[in-house]
């Protein structure tokens, strides 16, 4: 997710970068957001009831779902190369 976080304080304005997180409580995700989305790009959320979750079919974590106009064009799990994210956002925007 720095990684992540990183690209999206590049393309702030342009690209809209949501961190959702589960099984937690909502102080857990906020302790843990502000430690690791420090470019204040990147907005967090706690899918309490695991609906965001249910909709783009996640069932683990850590996972990247990239959208454009609401159709999904990326998904990867794990890490992503910096520059493959910075191309996506790219492209996203042209």
């Amino acid at each position: 997710m720095p990684v992540v976080d990183y690209v999206a304080g590049e393309f702030a304005g342009e690209v809209d970068v949501i961190a959702v997180a589960w099984a937690s409580t909502h102080e857990k995700t906020a302790s843990a957001a502000r430690g690791f989305l420090t470019s204040g790009a990147t907005r967090w959320m706690l899918d309490e009831d695991q609906s965001v979750f249910a909709a783009f079919e996640v069932t683990s974590q850590p996972i990247g779902v990239f959208t454009v106009g609401g159709v999904e064009v990326k998904r990867w799990f794990g890490s992503f190369p910096e520059q493959d994210l910075r191309q996506l956002f790219t492209d996203a925007i042209a």
